[in-house]
């Protein structure tokens, strides 16, 4: 569509503006398609030449297609100035976006100004005017293409009418599209209300092209559908013969669904029926009363016989009664399973366009939703099936929804779990600084290296978990236990004593420069110097009185790496490249015959898990390392925290092996 003023300046040096309006709307144009309608002025008593434009806003979605967005109309024309542009130009585009709900029969929403500017060619100052109107994102609601021969049908139609039925047919429009804006499930009397009130308004127009059909007066009409005029007893013949129009012409001859309507239009209209009443009456109606009215408006319009067949094969769209349910469980022991900030447990819902596809004027958008539980700490949901409800059309299948196409997230305990992990480091810091004056005497230094690598493991884990990798914090995790479990066995009544630090440092020498059976592999100044310590090591034992023990006891027989069991076996898992831990990173793809892979894992319960493993493990290292250090700590706060930690963690991995999220 070329650029272009909307007709030659009037004599009157008006000024050249541009309106845009926009609306949500369910009824959309192609992207590369859209709707010009010029308003030229015949008389120079007439108004100014306009031209409009009509388009909808497509976006850029990050897929192959774009995705649709409001209904915008562009009107340009003369006025003397912008806000009498903006008034006059708002009133010519407005029944056009009505025309376009009509033609497409579906929802088109309230149509704003949203700016205006003056055009004019030769100006260096412009006026301009905007309101704010936010753009439309997120999920894309239901719709249908608008056919733009219909619409250049319609409204040459509309438009080359005689006055009279102009109006009518306009008010009737205007009925039908806020019948439309009412259409939904539980709203089928409000729209039954407008289709009604279209119904009067349609009524004359009707009679009066039946007079001129059969080219007989009002009186004549009357007699023959057998209406005597002249009946004494029957002095109101012309609101009878409204009666039969309405009957007859515009409900086919259809009593049950006209008195169904009728009966819920004025007893709303006149209060004289409950609501519910209403609303049943309209259940049994309005569905049809949309086809009947319709009917009417085409049969006006007098298009032809294959166009009118086309407009009338358009059933009226619900987009606006679809729901999505989630069905399921709640798990884990509480009196309240809100959490402490909310009223109620609840799923927090939000969607977003997964993929779009397009076939010739047919596009299918496919939606990926995300559900966060908020639930109080150690509650959390398991997903039982999905549910979609609404108004089906005819011939349409129930939509089904696959556990794919939704992600439930628990992050009830996540919260928790991370406020615990972030707690962690000042108590550390402050239990070693107890001790930073103290000397520490062989082999005291090699247990406080190892407790600075368990708090490095541990804080590995920590950032791991915080980045959304909590299956990569598993190997971290793994080393901090093992040393924590070392100091389980230090402080242990009849166990190694500190001793055991000694025998695991000169274990790992050993391992990594006196075992090999071909020392010139090695570097042979290396081997001397770290079996040099390991004998230091040992002359200093004998030389303090430290026992060492013969052998270090293996980690996974203190209760430590007992409690934590689950997590160990998933540590080895990851370890071996295991299909069990590698899966996680697996997710349905696009089709049935592809996967795809995410390095990322929202939070749930695996992240709850891991995370109230490394704290459980960092703590009970803190402890451990209070005894061998002689470190001054907070043990009430320590046990509240492993007590707070230990509860969360059984109740993530309950619902981690349970729904196997």
């Amino acid at each position: 569509m070329a650029d272009g003023g909307a007709g030659t300046a009037p004599e009157d040096a008006l000024r050249e503006f541009v309106v845009v309006l926009r609306a949500p709307s369910s009824a959309r144009f192609l992207p590369e398609e859209g709707f010009e309608l010029n308003l030229e002025q015949a008389e120079a008593s007439d108004p100014p030449s306009v031209r409009l434009r009509m388009y909808s806003r497509w976006v850029p979605s990050g897929h192959l297609e774009p995705l649709p967005r409001e209904l915008v109309i562009e009107v340009r024309g003369w006025a003397p100035s912008i806000d009498e542009a903006i008034v006059r130009f708002a009133g010519i585009a407005r029944p056009m976006a009505t025309l376009i709900a009509f033609v497409a029969n579906v929802r088109v929403g309230l149509t704003e100004v949203h700016l205006a500017y003056d055009c004019s060619p030769d100006s260096d100052e412009r006026q301009f005017v905007e309101t704010f109107i936010p753009d439309e994102s997120g999920g894309v609601a239901e719709g249908r293409i608008v056919r733009v021969h219909l619409m250049v049908a319609a409204s040459q139609a509309l438009l080359g009418t005689d006055p009279d039925r102009q109006q009518r047919l306009d008010r009737a429009l205007r009925q039908y599209e806020l019948a439309l804006r009412e259409w939904f499930v539980g709203g089928e009397w409000l729209a039954l209300s407008h289709l009604y009130m279209a119904v009067d308004t349609l009524t004359p127009a009707l009679i009066e092209k039946l007079m001129a059909d059969r080219g007989l007066s009002k009186e004549e009409l009357a007699q023959s559908v057998g209406i005597d005029p002249h009946d004494p007893k029957r002095p109101r013949w012309r609101q009878a013969l409204g009666v039969w129009c309405r009957a007859e012409l515009i409900f086919a001859g259809d009593p049950e669904t006209y008195q169904a309507a009728k009966t819920a239009s004025h007893g709303l209209e006149h209060g004289s029926l409950d609501l519910n009443e209403v609303h049943r009456h309209a259940m049994k109606a309005t569905d049809k009363t949309f086809a009947y009215v319709r009917n009417a408006i085409v049969d006006l319009l007098e298009l032809t016989p294959g166009l009118r067949v086309e407009l009338l094969s358009i059933r009226p769209k619900d987009v606006q009664s679809r729901r999505k349910i989630v069905r399921g469980r709640l798990l884990g022991a509480a009196e309240d399973p809100a959490p402490d900030d909310e009223r109620y447990p609840r799923l927090a819902w939000s969607s977003s366009v997964d993929s779009v596809l397009r076939e010739g004027s047919s596009f299918t958008l496919k939606d990926q939703d995300k559900i966060t539980v908020r639930t109080r700490p150690g509650v959390g949901f398991q997903l039982d099936r999905l549910e979609i409800v609404g108004r089906l059309e005819d011939g349409q299948a129930p939509i089904q929804l696959d556990d794919k196409d939704i992600q439930v997230v628990s992050t009830s305990a996540y919260r928790e779990a991370k406020e615990l992990l972030a707690a962690l480091m000042p108590i550390v810091d402050a239990a070693a600084a107890t001790g930073a004056d103290a000397a520490q005497v062989f082999p005291r230094p090699l247990a406080f290296n190892l407790f600075g690598q368990g708090t490095s493991f541990f804080q590995s884990a920590q950032t791991l978990i915080e980045a959304f990798q909590p299956v990569e914090a598993l190997l971290p995790l793994r080393g901090l236990v093992i040393i924590a479990a070392h100091f389980e066995q230090m402080t242990k009544i009849g166990g190694p004593g500190v001793g055991l630090a000694a025998r695991l440092a000169i274990d790992s020498l050993t391992r990594e420069f006196g075992e090999a059976t071909d020392l010139s592999r090695l570097d042979l100044e290396a081997h001397e110097r770290a079996m040099a310590t390991c004998r230091e090591w040992v002359d200093a034992a004998g030389t303090l009185g430290v026992t060492l023990p013969d052998q270090a006891p293996p980690p996974d027989t203190s209760d430590l790496w007992t409690s934590l069991g689950a997590e160990m076996r998933l540590a080895r898992q990851v370890i071996d490249v295991s299909y069990v831990t590698t899966a996680l990173h697996v997710e349905p793809g696009d089709m049935p015959d592809r996967i795809g892979f995410r390095t990322k894992l929202e939070p749930g319960p695996l992240s709850d898990m891991i995370a109230t493993a490394a704290v459980i493990a960092q703590l009970d290292l803190v402890k451990k390392s209070a005894v061998v250090f002689d470190w001054m700590i907070d043990e009430g706060r320590i046990e509240d925290l492993l007590a707070e930690a230990r509860a969360l963690n059984e109740a993530a991995a309950n619902l981690h092996y349970e729904t196997g999220q």
